[in-house]
């Protein structure tokens, strides 16, 4: 798990490998902003579709655990 999400961090520094440090430090607030931006409208989606008080995730383990 650790792995993942350092290569994922490393993933998101790749582009900005060459960039001074401020600008690096911008990059990466301003990515994962957009990440949380992201998450945020999803989750008032799964919210307006009103199917179920669970994102689709919790779903999939929940129906995997009653069957």
């Amino acid at each position: 798990m650790t792995t993942n999400a350092s290569e994922c961090f490393n993933g998101v520094l790749k582009r900005a490998r060459g960039l001074p440090i401020q600008a690096l430090v911008c990059a990466t607030h301003y990515h994962t902003i957009g990440l949380f931006l992201k998450r945020q409208e999803n989750a008032i989606g799964y919210e307006s579709e009103a199917v179920s008080p669970y994102v689709p995730r919790v779903r999939v383990m929940l129906r995997k655990h009653t069957s």
